[in-house]
């Protein structure tokens, strides 16, 4: 019986597919790539038309013969690699390998693991595409030329061992532009002033707030005490008037199914996902789960790496009936919901969805790992809501007259006004659960739903908005409908009275994995494919590190090389550049430029610039002299840079080696004092920063070179030590908190994933609280049943209440809470033993804690 051999990458998609060829079929596979440019210099010669010189990878040699032995005993192979540009160099590849002129090669797609998916895939091969592996060759020599001559330049330059990237730097000056941004941000103070109102006569009706939107016939702009002070002054004799009541329908279209990017955005706001991690739980969802049925595996997502919003006719028909089955039939528009791509998509898949919608998440959440649930129903929800009819709320808007009445008033008139709107209809919305935003909702406005504009939700953060427009919004809804009210009709000052709140503007946030994917593809830099290996490569380097809450701060050192390689003039370093060559690369995949081409015009230029590069100065700060002595040999010592950071070095070096730690990799050389005594030699310790954080350090060094964590201000609540920050020795392990008597003979093993903060619990008398990171940062008991949360006052900056000792912001916080026991629970609010297998690390407290100490 003839066989054909099918070939795919990874090994659990291979179970899953054997199961749906069955008999006269074997399938293997490649596990990834099987051969690569050897890191040497000569891989690819320049001179000869940029041709590469493959290699077998190291370690795959095994996997390659065994392809070879089967190729030979079937009559025909399907290279079934994953459908993207990878995917077919991959192809070419394992052809080259297993060419023979009596065997028939032929080049599948499998775009979801399913029955139907796979025999459509099995009965229409295709030719392998040459322009689409001339697209990922010629991505290949860009990065290859760019890495090696740029980290060259770089060495030169700053520090030996150092690397630099072509869309990795990219990335790199977008998080440090950013950084520069709110260095130099100097916060305007505004205020929100807004006015309690009721029925002035009976009925009485329940009062609500107005917000001060105009003085004079102006937008009305307060920007210090003294004017406030004046207004409200104004505001609490004035008489109140409703001038206008404006009642309307407003409608809120559902967002298209996830792209790549869209989904990882979304989960890392919600799910507190990374990008790298959330393309590995995609990949497993789309090879294949074992649902203890129908024979095996089956795959449950469509191909992730995608930045098409098309769906399939027949996957809409599926949605469209599964809606009006679950939820009714008044929640099927009348014609399906048609969602148009971004300009520069590739089309070339469908957005990502469920292979079946009848594949509830809660049915088959015993089979699946928590973070598989999770993702899997984020995907689930998003396509079922994208075919569902609008949400409809009922909106309100009431704006006021005001009129002064004492004698000198600051402003002659003023405008108030409150706007609240209901849910009238849940639409979309009824399958979300609470979800309030939605990345890439506000590119949904063109979807053909039933009537009326998209609301869409924003996406910019709260700091965002406060800087760009300051002031009180006089659109910002209230989540309720306002009372009855007719023009003419006199109100008066109700609880609570005239507010007067002093704001201040915020600096732009940072980015985090979520918001920098959107920037690149806002920006077009990257593709789907490549969006979490931006992300992974900018974080494997020191040049950013992490700050609670997950946003990117880049080191000093990560400046020193974006710095210099701007000033490098390279147009690598160019945003716009950059996506230019990413249209480029399409060209080449469409069949549209020829691979040399491309490469010619780029090479000519780079190398220009990188010759005048070379001659620039070095990029690091020069040695400053210093009035500290060398503890070795007496000489004064030198303050200098490198790349781990500022230290200090003898003026004598290399006769007099000796050097001293100054700060970490962000340049911050200051050292604070405390109370804590030295548990070795009893002299005063002090803080100071490492390229892991803050850490105590004695004052007796380096006769007494003793290192400690820095306590928190809470005392353990099993041993009454002290609780400190501990971050895992192993690369994007989860930070935890937890007790310094780790390494006592009693040992304690006490944790917390959410940062501790001094500050007793007013609803059950805890000792201290503990601040969530996210969106919106809370202040959460400790206590498991105590139920306790409250959101952190605003204000407070990007860290709030979590920079160690009980903030006034913090403590005010939490006195004037009151209890929230229908608060929904953090979406990482997990026992730490399931945070960890989460996160897939099995670190110990000890050892992270030895990694912790290590810092100085």
């Amino acid at each position: 019986m003839a066989k054909t051999l099918v070939i795919v990458e990874s090994p659990a998609k291979a179970k899953t597919i054997k199961k749906y060829l069955g008999n006269g079929y074997e399938v293997f596979a490649s596990k990834g790539h099987v051969k690569d440019l050897p890191k040497k210099q000569n891989a690819v010669d320049v001179q000869n038309d940029f041709a590469e010189t493959y290699e077998v990878i190291e370690g795959k040699e095994k996997v390659l013969e065994e392809l070879k032995s089967a190729a030979k005993k079937a009559d025909e192979v399907l290279l079934a690699t994953d459908p993207d540009r990878e995917g077919e160099a991959i192809a070419f590849h394992i052809s080259e390998e297993i060419k023979n002129p009596k065997l028939k090669v032929a080049r599948v797609e499998f775009h979801e693991i399913t029955k139907k998916g796979v025999d459509h895939g099995v009965h229409n091969p295709r030719k392998l595409d040459e322009n689409l592996y001339d697209a990922q060759r010629a991505r290949r020599v860009l990065d290859r030329i760019v890495g090696y001559d740029v980290s060259a330049l770089v060495w030169s330059k700053l520090a030996f061992g150092l690397s630099a990237g072509r869309v990795q730097s990219v990335a790199l000056r977008l998080i440090v532009d950013r950084e520069r941004e709110v260095e130099a941000f100097v916060p305007e103070e505004y205020w929100n002033i807004a006015v309690g109102l009721g029925a002035a006569s009976p009925p009485q009706r329940a009062p609500f707030v107005a917000k001060l939107a105009s003085a004079d016939g102006k937008k009305l702009e307060v920007t210090n005490g003294e004017v406030a002070g004046k207004v409200r002054a104004d505001l609490e004799t004035a008489r109140y008037r409703v001038a206008k009541v404006v009642r309307r329908e407003q409608k809120r279209n559902p967002p298209a199914p996830y792209t790549t990017s869209k989904l990882q955005q979304d989960a890392t706001n919600y799910l507190h996902f990374g990008a790298k991690r959330t393309m590995q739980i995609a990949q497993a969802l789309y090879e294949g789960i074992d649902l203890k049925r129908d024979g095996g595996p089956v795959g449950l997502i469509t191909y992730m790496r995608t930045d098409s919003t098309r769906v399939s006719d027949d996957a809409v028909a599926e949605v469209r009936g599964v809606v009006a089955k679950r939820y009714g039939k008044e929640f099927v528009p009348e014609r399906p919901n048609v969602f148009k791509s971004k300009k520069n998509a590739q089309d070339a898949h469908e957005a990502i969805r469920p292979t079946s919608v009848e594949i509830h998440p809660d049915s088959i959440k015993k089979y699946l790992k928590d973070e598989q649930y999770k993702l899997y129903k984020l995907i689930w929800n998003r396509f079922v809501a994208s075919q569902m009819t609008p949400a409809v709320y009922d909106r309100t808007t009431v704006e006021i007259d005001v009129a002064p009445t004492i004698a000198a008033p600051a402003y002659r008139s003023y405008l108030a006004r409150a706007t609240g709107r209901i849910l009238k209809f849940a639409g979309w919305l009824q399958v979300t659960e609470g979800q309030q935003e939605f990345a890439g909702e506000d590119e949904s406005a063109g979807a053909a739903a039933e009537g009326g504009a998209a609301a869409p939700a924003p996406e910019a953060s709260a700091a965002e908005a406060e800087r760009a427009a300051p002031g009180p919004s006089a659109e910002e809804d209230s989540e309720a409908l306002l009372p009855d009210m007719k023009e003419g009709e006199a109100l008066s000052v109700s609880p609570p009275g005239v507010i007067t709140d002093q704001k201040f503007t915020q600096p732009p946030p940072r980015y985090n994995e979520g918001s920098l994917v959107r920037e690149l593809e806002k920006r077009g830099i990257g593709r789907p494919s490549t969006y979490a290996e931006i992300i992974s490569k900018v974080q494997q380097r020191a040049y950013v590190e992490k700050r609670d809450g997950g946003a990117f701060q880049p080191t000093l050192l990560g400046k020193f090389v974006v710095d210099g390689l701007v000033r490098s003039n390279l147009d690598i370093m160019d945003p716009n550049f950059t996506a230019q060559m990413e249209e480029e690369l399409d060209a080449v995949g469409a069949g549209n430029l020829k691979r040399e081409q491309l490469l010619k015009s780029f090479y000519k230029k780079f190398r220009e610039q990188l010759d005048k590069s070379k001659k620039l100065a070095p990029w690091k700060p020069e040695a400053e002299k210093t009035d500290i002595v060398c503890d070795e040999c007496g000489s004064m010592m030198l303050k200098k840079w490198g790349k781990n950071g500022w230290f200090l070095s003898c003026e004598r070096y290399p006769k007099c080696k000796a050097t001293r730690d100054l700060s970490d990799a962000r340049g911050s050389a200051a050292v604070r004092e405390t109370d804590i005594s030295c548990d070795k030699c009893a002299k005063p310790m002090i803080i100071k920063t490492g390229r892991f954080g803050d850490f105590l350090s004695c004052t007796g060094y380096p006769a007494c070179k003793n290192t400690r964590p820095v306590p928190l201000g809470v005392a353990c609540p099993s041993c009454g030590g002290d609780l400190i920050e501990i971050r895992p020795r192993k690369k994007g392990g989860r930070t935890f908190y937890g007790c310094s008597n780790w390494n006592a003979e009693q040992k304690c093993e006490f944790k917390l994933w959410q940062k501790p903060v001094p500050v007793p619990c007013p609803q059950c008398g805890a000792k201290f609280v503990t601040r969530t990171a996210g969106k919106k940062a809370m202040l959460v008991c400790a206590t498991k049943d105590c139920g306790f949360k409250q959101e952190i006052v605003e204000g407070e900056g990007e860290d709030g209440a979590a920079d160690g000792a009980a903030t006034p912001d913090a403590a005010a916080v939490v006195a004037s809470a009151a209890p929230s026991p229908a608060a929904r629970p953090a979406p990482e609010e997990a026992a730490p033993q399931a945070a960890d297998a989460a996160q897939g690390t099995a670190e110990k407290p000890a050892r992270a804690v030895r990694a912790r100490r290590t810092a100085s």
